[in-house]
């Protein structure tokens, strides 16, 4: 997920929403690939919609692609999600071409546009020094986009993005938690600890001898926790969102919908 401090650095200064004309009609890339075979580094995360898409296209399930390294998981923003492999360029360029076009991530069908989330929808700009195409030609942000539903996909991206936020802010409050009770056993007076190991049920196992120890094994034991806790959280969006497979006979978004509600409810309840 790229970052930018100041888009008028990187763009012709305009934004633009999906019926408005933009210069960026390579007509095909006439053979150029360059970007296909750039090292993007985790730039093009992979949403739900992308897997499905990967998976329609490719005939392989997420646990193929990963195998297969095409994609591969990644630490990104706090949280793990997939991307496409793109150390040594993309692995589904073949003779110069992309070998899923139609099937193709939604990052790769934005550019060399970039969008901005706002609360009545996307916005969208002309990163103007990433494609090496000359004078390309004006043609509609969604016909570049070229996804069918477009308005359904928008809606889907922006519900990702808030569920994405979502998850972040659970792991940096489980995090947060656990930094703070694992302070609060180390600081607290040996009085209070005494109580604390009570109430907890810690009695069997804390010694009044050497009240250090046990500070340092239960706050050891806290952050542990808490890291597995962060872990099982990262696993079921993984799981619910990648790694069960489509219904490749059934609407994308009803489906989405469904893991969505069981998701939630699973992080929220443990149920």
């Amino acid at each position: 997920m790229l970052r930018y401090e100041n888009i008028n650095d990187i763009s012709d200064g305009k934004l633009y929403i999906q019926d408005d004309l933009v210069n960026c009609d390579t007509e095909g890339c006439k053979g150029c690939s360059k970007c296909c075979k750039s090292d993007m580094g985790k730039s093009i995360v992979l949403t739900p919609y992308d897997m499905y898409q990967l998976c329609k296209g490719t005939g392989k399930n997420f646990d193929k692609l990963l195998v297969d390294m095409f994609i591969e998981l990644s630490m990104i923003d706090g949280i793990i999600l997939p991307n496409m492999k793109m150390d040594e360029g993309c692995k589904f360029l073949e003779n110069g071409r992309c070998s899923i076009h139609a099937y193709r991530p939604g990052i790769c069908r934005l550019f060399p546009l970039g969008r901005i989330y706002e609360k009545d929808g996307f916005r969208y700009f002309l990163q103007t020094s990433e494609c090496v195409a000359e004078n390309p030609k004006p043609i509609k942000v969604q016909d570049w986009i070229n996804i069918e539903e477009l308005d359904k996909n928008t809606a889907f991206i922006n519900k990702w993005h808030r569920f994405i936020k979502f998850e972040q802010k659970k792991v940096k409050e489980i995090q947060e938690m656990a930094t703070n009770l694992s302070k609060r056993v180390i600081e607290m007076s040996d009085k209070d600890l005494e109580d604390y190991v009570t109430i907890v049920g810690d009695s069997d196992i804390y010694s009044p001898e050497n009240p250090k120890a046990y500070r340092e094994e239960k706050s050891k034991t806290i952050l542990e926790n808490a890291q597995q806790e962060v872990k099982d959280v990262m696993k079921t969006v993984i799981a619910f969102f990648y790694l069960d497979e489509y219904d490749m006979d059934k609407d994308f978004y009803l489906q989405l919908d469904e893991r969505m509600k069981k998701c939630l409810k699973r992080l929220r309840t443990g149920a």
